[in-house]
């Protein structure tokens, strides 16, 4: 996909230059860097999120196994718009704005397959950025509206591999409405943050755990990776459900895989050197029936909490209210280990489900309302060639899905 495209002195193209790329965080940088980092800390960290394995999965022996055609679509990819009419003093002179994608394998079931669930590519928009001199002149519009087509362009060739001939764009806005008019259709999801840990652990968990779960085990750095097969049951199962009952729309989720996992927890560690360095941290938990929770300990100040990245209860669990409640407990602990004093989880992730109503009115009588059901400031919108957003169901809509 290094395809590029020019309308007067416009060129859009994909670069795998470093001083490019380089270039392009040093600019965003500007704006995103968070508070405890200096600029060439978040160059590192940028560095380290391009280096992560779900960045270079394309390099991965498994994944060319199991893709031998499309594999190299695979990861993370980053773009530039060009203005031609600059003058051409170095390479990134001509540079007025950037883009990535982290593309990663989706699973998805629609009436072109039958309701079968089949491998896609999914392509998660993030670092969106027009240098400061160069905005409101329209290169940020064309810059998305360039992207749409070489990915649409892509998928419609005839040489193009299975993998990528259903390709899923999603993104994360957080200027509200904006990306609709480029075909993105917004599924906004709301946010709980827990403020009164000692109750929720005290008056519904129970109290601390005290070994009472049968043999339960942290998980660490790549600890859930035995219980990913599970997790990619229940997904699959969701959407050949989904698809049954609408059976004219295009079910997908993002395909659960450690290299995901690894991705936050990569990230929440760079940040811990420089906020909380000398805690032990673990990732997880997991009872020994397969339920699990997996989270992601975020350090931004202001909004330093433990999210619930992934729960899992299992399907075969015959008091899902207890597994949740002993799962909670561990995170509990963990938050208060780390010297972090909330919990924040998506509702698509904890909420929703039926068996956990009770956790969710427990919520209703200690926390202040304005902690839950909150606005998500990263709106999720989502756009595939050849579907009208209302026919278009993003199963699994949660934090892990984050780019």
């Amino acid at each position: 996909m290094t395809k590029q495209t020019q309308k007067d002195n416009l060129v859009f193209e994909e670069t795998k230059d470093p001083e490019v790329i380089r270039f392009t965080h040093m600019q965003n940088g500007e704006n995103w860097a968070p508070p405890f980092m200096s600029k060439e800390d978040y160059l590192q960290r940028e560095r380290v999120i391009g280096t992560s394995e779900i960045s270079t999965k394309h390099l991965c022996p498994k994944m060319q196994k199991r893709f031998p055609e499309g594999s190299e679509c695979l990861g993370i990819k980053y773009y530039v718009l060009r203005n031609l009419g600059l003058p051409a003093t170095s390479k990134t002179s001509q540079v007025v704005a950037s883009c990535e994608t982290l593309n990663r394998v989706g699973m998805a079931a629609s009436p072109q397959t039958g309701g079968a669930v089949q491998p896609v590519l999914t392509a998660c928009i993030g670092g969106v950025y027009t240098l400061p001199e160069y905005r409101c002149k329209g290169y940020g519009s064309q810059m998305i509206t360039r992207l749409n087509k070489l990915y649409d362009e892509y998928s419609q060739r005839a040489d193009t591999p299975p993998l990528a001939k259903t390709v899923v764009m999603t993104l994360y806005s957080e200027v509200g409405e904006y990306y609709s008019k480029f075909g993105f259709s917004s599924r906004p999801v709301p946010v709980h943050v827990v403020k009164n840990i000692d109750r929720l652990l005290n008056e519904y968990c129970g109290g601390e755990p005290g070994g009472g779960d049968g043999g339960g085990r942290a998980l660490d750095f790549d600890g859930c990776e035995s219980l990913l097969e599970r997790q990619v049951r229940e997904f699959s199962q969701n959407i050949t459900r989904l698809q049954k009952e609408n059976p004219n729309a295009f079910v997908f989720a993002v395909e659960p895989s450690l290299d995901n996992f690894r991705l936050f927890h990569r990230r929440g560690l760079f940040h811990k050197k420089y906020v909380e360095p000398d805690s032990p941290v673990t990732f997880g938990y997991a009872l020994p029936n397969g339920s699990h929770l997996v989270w992601h300990h975020n350090y931004y100040p202001g909004d330093r909490a433990l999210f619930l990245l992934k729960l899992h209860v299992s399907e075969d669990s015959e008091d899902k209210d207890a597994d949740l409640k002993l799962l909670l407990a561990q995170a509990i602990c963990e938050a208060k280990k780390t010297k972090i004093d909330r919990l924040q989880f998506w509702d698509t992730e904890l909420g929703h489900q039926a068996w956990s109503k009770p956790f969710m009115e427990f919520l209703g009588k200690i926390e202040d309302k304005s902690g839950l059901y909150q606005e998500n400031p990263s709106r999720s919108a989502v756009r595939v060639s050849g579907f009208k957003g209302e026919d278009i169901i993003w199963d699994h809509n949660t934090k892990y899905c984050w780019f």
